[in-house]
């Protein structure tokens, strides 16, 4: 938006179609901005042109790998590898670690179903070990996963080649700049939305928590683990639809629960995705993108054995809320909703 009010913008990729192939003219168009995360910064390596939902997905993917980027640096000094996969605007799969190829598998066993025609955006070079776990990992004879796109700050060796789909419908897409990202890389830009005869403006999200900081409240120890999924999750949760309600155990989102009415509904679809998807709740981290208005979400937590939870204040209810985590031995952060409430996507 320039000075004067207007939205204005260089056309810079034409879509076949927007979300529906009704839906004609679509595109891309550039702000012309200076950010080297911008959409229109990221280059097209191999295969066809990206769709409309393909670009709103990588909207969502640098949103939610920004603000884990963000996350870890702030409360450890240093983001480690980190991969997001995407589909229908949300989160399905999400890993942090040290090993490339590990960190792949994890984001893509988060959700195998649901990460099936999807987007997947790591901040590390895709090399030949790397494409391979990314076509073959969990699938049988000799199947290869079907991936509407992968974007990277590298593609090394033969990793193009591997990656090849049949129509070229796997979109490889390159940005030096995710190989960088931190604190810095949070879009600080104003958000916009249309509605009905105008158009509504707020600064973009921007809060990232810093778990040692004196307004968070600790019901409970956390261990260097569970702070590492706190973080995770945040990420994952904060930039989902809300209502979100997230669960990652062992550096891997295996359950998000997105865009629910009430914070218990949330909960419960955040557990039973978990278990869909053949992952063991007990002892994950939960988060919850607001406080708890009542204990019945915190209860089923903590009846699928979620054993930490990072929430916000501000409930009426927030000492009973304590009190139950405390009575069944979960650890629980909070810090004020009034801070860092994490809805998006409305």
């Amino acid at each position: 938006m320039n000075a004067q009010g207007f939205v204005e913008g260089e056309p810079v990729l034409e879509c076949k179609y927007g979300e529906n192939g009704y839906q004609t003219p679509a595109g891309l168009y550039s702000a012309g901005t200076d950010d080297p995360l911008a959409l229109d910064r990221f280059e097209l390596l191999q295969g066809t042109a990206p769709s409309y939902n393909n670009l709103c997905d990588l909207d969502r993917l640098l949103q939610t790998s920004t603000h884990a980027a963000a996350g870890f640096d702030v409360n450890g000094g240093e983001a480690p590898l980190i991969a997001v996969a995407c589909k229908h605007g949300n989160p399905c799969g999400a890993a942090v670690g040290a090993d490339p190829v590990e960190v792949a598998q994890k984001a893509l066993e988060g959700d195998l179903r649901a990460v099936f025609g999807g987007l997947v955006l790591l901040t590390f070079p895709v090399d030949e070990a790397v494409a391979e776990a990314l076509m073959t990992h969990k699938m049988e004879g000799g199947a290869r996963r079907l991936l509407d796109g992968i974007i990277a700050p590298e593609f090394a060796g033969g990793a193009t080649e591997a990656l090849k789909r049949k129509g070229d419908k796997c979109r490889l897409l390159v940005n030096p700049a995710l190989a960088r990202m931190g604190r810095s890389s949070l879009d600080a830009a104003r958000r916009f939305r249309y509605v009905r005869g105008g158009f509504l403006a707020q600064p973009n999200y921007t809060f990232v928590p810093d778990l040692n900081a004196p307004d968070v409240e600790k019901t409970g120890e956390a261990a260097a683990t569970q702070v590492r999924d706190m973080i995770l999750a945040w990420a994952v949760g904060s930039t989902s639809n809300s209502n979100t309600v997230t669960l990652v155990k062992e550096s891997m989102l295996i359950g998000n629960g997105v865009g629910q009415q009430d914070r218990v509904g949330g909960c419960k679809l955040a557990v039973m995705r978990a278990t869909d998807a053949g992952h063991d709740p007990a002892g994950a981290t939960a988060y919850s993108d607001s406080f708890f208005p009542f204990v019945d979400g915190p209860g089923e937590l903590a009846a699928a054995g979620v054993r930490a939870i990072l929430a916000t204040s501000g409930s009426v209810r927030d000492e009973e809320v304590k009190a139950f985590c405390r009575e069944k031995g979960v650890t629980l952060f909070l810090y004020p909703d009034s801070a860092g409430r994490g809805f998006f996507g409305h």
